[in-house]
């Protein structure tokens, strides 16, 4: 809900105080917030039992086989389809991004799944996307457009991949692993926080563009985009639980491998879409609406598929139906 109240707010704002876009743009860097974000939530993961599900690796590999492989093919098809125009590098660059570091897990929990399976992919999606995310948007947007892969490496390791290494260092100490869980509803929050500031200041520096391009937009491609964000999810979700049923994994991990390579992560792909390298290269700023409609739909899809994928393991096997793990509202309401 604070997503649908934060875009209005910030467009508006962009388009009624003189100067304020450019200003923002100018002063606030969000790579710098997504670094503390993505380290704040892994310095919570607890890797030390997470490295035990690597001898029964095949549920993991199918979550990020569906993360990084079916989603960007299938995206890739949709775009080819339909004229989305501005929005095609927004759901492209989307769907290249790994799973989400925070969301997953949580559903996965609340459903009675094996949460294992979306922390060590988000472990592992996260530091190889330096090399997955240039690859796909090369093979896509480099079509049509000047990707500069190296650089798009380079702000990728220093982005996403250094605080994901540096919080899990810093974890292997002690005194900051026990203080990092004992403060972890806190810092999760902070890093909610932190991603919520970006949509923010992002919907204030595309308030006024969206306003300049408006004409050549049209309510039926706004909605085309919605759908389509609904379609490619659930696409990732079934992929996820009939790809580890067909392998004959049990409900719980199968319900770990749908969310995890399903759900997409937000700060990675704002961070793109606002990017200097990107929006050189002539990518529309536009380009951000399509990363948040997907997060909306997937949590909001995902909330529903937790009651049916419980549904659906009891059909299977009535002795065997998952149980949930309810967790806090802080944790709950993941912003990731």
């Amino acid at each position: 809900m604070t997503l649908f109240i934060l875009l209005p707010v910030g467009g508006l704002l962009g388009q009624s105080v003189p100067g304020l876009s450019e200003s923002v743009g100018q002063y606030l860097n969000t790579g710098y917030l997504v670094f503390f974000i993505l380290f704040g939530m892994s310095i919570t993961l607890p890797t030390g039992k997470l490295w035990q599900t690597a001898s029964q690796p095949t549920s993991i590999l199918l979550a990020i086989f569906v993360s990084i492989v079916i989603l960007p093919l299938v995206t890739w098809g949709v775009v080819l389809l339909f004229p989305l125009k501005a929005f095609s590098a927004g759901l492209l660059i989307m769907s290249a991004v790994p799973t989400t570091l925070a969301s997953a897990a949580v559903w996965t929990r609340k459903a009675g799944g094996n949460d294992a399976i979306p922390l060590m992919a988000t472990l592992l999606g996260n530091a190889f996307c330096f090399l997955t995310i240039p690859f796909w948007l090369g093979q896509t947007l480099g079509q049509s457009l000047p990707i500069d892969v190296w650089s798009l490496m380079s702000r990728l390791l220093i982005v996403a991949v250094l605080p994901m290494g540096l919080a899990q260092v810093l974890r292997a100490i002690p005194i900051i692993g026990k203080s990092a869980d004992v403060h972890k509803l806190s810092i999760g929050m902070l890093s909610q926080i932190g991603i919520l500031i970006i949509i923010l200041v992002s919907a204030i520096r595309t308030g006024p563009i969206f306003q300049e391009q408006s004409e050549n937009l049209s309510l039926l491609q706004v909605l085309l985009v919605i759908v389509l964000c609904g379609v490619i999810h659930g696409i990732g979700l079934w992929s996820g639980w009939g790809l580890t049923r067909l392998l004959k994994g049990s409900c719980e991990d199968a319900i770990g491998v749908a969310f995890s390579g399903s759900q997409k992560t937000l700060a990675i792909a704002i961070d793109l879409t606002t990017s200097p390298i990107l929006l050189a290269s002539g990518i529309s700023p536009l380009a951000i609406i399509p990363p948040l409609i997907f997060h909306a739909l997937q949590l909001i899809i995902d909330t529903i598929m937790i009651a049916k994928f419980r549904q659906t393991c009891s059909d299977i096997d009535p002795k065997q139906v998952p149980q949930p793990v309810h967790s806090t509202n802080a944790e709950s309401i993941s912003a990731d």
